[in-house]
């Protein structure tokens, strides 16, 4: 596979505190990457580093795509808006109708276009958060524990979805169970094995 992304040595303190030190990895196109790490390690971090968010103190990245599409921790979505008026606002022009309820039908939210986020429970937001950056015509899809706070058989639902809409593109994952890794048959990378020693 042909390389897309290379990290180098990137190293971020926060008052006085290293949270990365000399991170390195790279990202190829068309391949999943599971970073693993317990809470505190970096992870996300990284993740706003690479997606242009944060500055890192020192260290470099070459390769990123103009177009990235993210799942963050929080949903971040308008509540006060409807499913569909958060999916327009986010994908302009690239809006498709019937793609966007194609793929709601495929996350088990067949009626929620028409209806408010503020109404949805925390399961439905993240799913919509998911299919927000699947719609989204980006190269490199990068999430921040995309699943969190869902039920096994919904989460395996999505990851189904997930593998579908993002063939032909890199996707970076951060999450703490392995075995999503696993059942996505992506690269899985241990964050304290990418620190420099």
């Amino acid at each position: 596979m042909k390389k897309l992304i290379e990290i180098k040595n990137i190293v971020k303190d926060f008052d006085g505190q290293r949270v990365l030190n000399g991170i390195s990895l790279d990202i190829h196109e068309n391949e999943f990457v599971t970073l693993l790490g317990p809470s505190g390690c970096g992870k996300t971090t990284l993740l706003r580093i690479l997606t242009g968010l944060e500055a890192p103190d020192c260290g470099e990245i070459t390769g990123v795509p103009a177009r990235i599409a993210m799942v963050f921790q929080e949903d971040r979505l308008v509540d006060s808006l409807t499913v569909r008026a958060n999916l327009r606002l986010a994908l302009g022009a690239g809006y498709d109708p019937a793609d966007a309820q194609a793929l709601l039908n495929e996350l088990d939210l067949p009626d929620a276009l028409r209806r408010t986020v503020g109404e949805l429970s925390g399961g439905m937001k993240r799913r919509v958060a998911l299919a927000r950056a699947l719609l989204y015509d980006a190269p490199l899809l990068v999430l921040d524990e995309p699943f969190k706070g869902l039920d096994e058989t919904t989460a395996r639902q999505c990851m189904d979805a997930l593998a579908r809409r993002a063939a032909g593109r890199a996707v970076l994952l951060v999450t703490h169970d392995a075995q999503e890794g696993d059942y996505l048959h992506a690269r899985t990378l241990q964050m304290e094995k990418l620190q420099r020693v």
